[in-house]
């Protein structure tokens, strides 16, 4: 038994699912039904009922994930304390985020008047974001939506209308301004730097829309590869025209979309009440000036465009 097997076993407990706790884990699920194995056999009990797909605890997992769950939350307290006690005289910033074309667009801001600052980019998908921070992984985060936890303060840095992102020699490229339901069938791109799934899902579950291909991505230059193979992607209007200075070679088109959709949010979160180092709130207010001139940008290049 070892803690990796823990921390499998505490997953599949939360979720009940095989196949979800491996994508969680990046796991094979093969691999994750050896490791339980295993597990079971090293202590002499059953730990879980299998039946029609659904995993569940038997009355000895769920007493032996309490310990779990106790053990693991001592174990991150203690790395906690530790990373503390090592680095509490560093000056420095740790930021969690999935954007990884903007922290190089921050980064080129901030670093050459901050030699001195130790700084750490998290790489992570939108929705573990909030759990870097709760493990003290991270001092505050980049995320898309405001989530809803009362542990976490969330503040808004960034806003704008989504659009329909597209190459500029694609057939619809031509129209201006475009519904939804013109994109049924149509090869739609998933940015899991975004919160385009949570948006996807709620546009499908709506208006029953169903791709023709469904691309999925977590990086900008991915996505520029994508639109000039016939992608379609809904996006924030921000995300076009950083694409569009980034990529002048890649020859890119955007449309106002008829319907109204809740607009892209971007914000900063923290664990509430945390202190952040001197550092950290310099970082803070050179990203509030960024998107500030990012907003200006924005809103000139939006009266260029036909009204909805």
């Amino acid at each position: 038994m070892d803690l990796l097997q823990l921390q499998y076993f505490q997953t599949i407990a939360r979720l009940e699912n095989l196949t979800k706790a491996a994508e969680q884990l990046y796991v094979a699920q093969p691999n994750l039904s050896v490791s339980m194995k295993r597990l079971e056999a090293d202590l002499g009990v059953s730990l879980f009922e299998r039946r029609r797909g659904r995993i569940r605890l038997t009355p000895t997992g769920k007493l032996f994930l309490a310990h779990v769950d106790q053990v693991l939350e001592d174990l991150d307290r203690g790395v906690s304390a530790a990373r503390r006690m090592e680095e509490k005289s560093a000056e420095r910033v740790r930021v969690a985020s999935v954007i990884i074309d903007l922290m190089g667009n921050l980064l080129e801001l901030f670093l050459p008047d901050n030699a001195g600052v130790a700084f750490e980019h998290i790489h992570c998908h939108n929705d573990e974001v909030l759990e870097k921070l709760r493990r003290d992984e991270a001092d505050f985060g980049f995320v898309f939506g405001e989530p809803d936890d009362e542990g976490i303060e969330y503040i808004e840095i960034d806003r704008c209308e989504r659009v329909v992102q597209l190459a500029a020699s694609h057939p619809l490229a031509g129209r201006g301004v475009i519904s939804l339901n013109e994109l049924n069938g149509e090869r739609l791109i998933c940015n899991l730097a975004r919160d385009d799934r949570t948006l996807l899902d709620g546009l499908f579950r709506a208006r029953a829309l169903h791709p023709g291909v469904f691309y999925r991505c977590d990086d900008n230059r991915v996505e520029v590869s994508m639109l000039s193979g016939g992608g379609i992607s809904i996006a924030p209007l921000s995300n076009y025209i950083k694409l569009k200075r980034e990529y002048p070679a890649q020859p890119l088109a955007c449309l106002r979309i008829r319907e109204p959709l809740p607009d892209a949010r971007l914000g900063m979160v923290r664990p509430t009440g945390r202190h952040l180092s001197a550092a950290s709130l310099q970082f803070y207010q050179m990203v509030s000036r960024f998107f500030e001139r990012e907003r200006q940008i924005r809103d000139a290049f939006l009266r260029t465009m036909p009204e909805r």
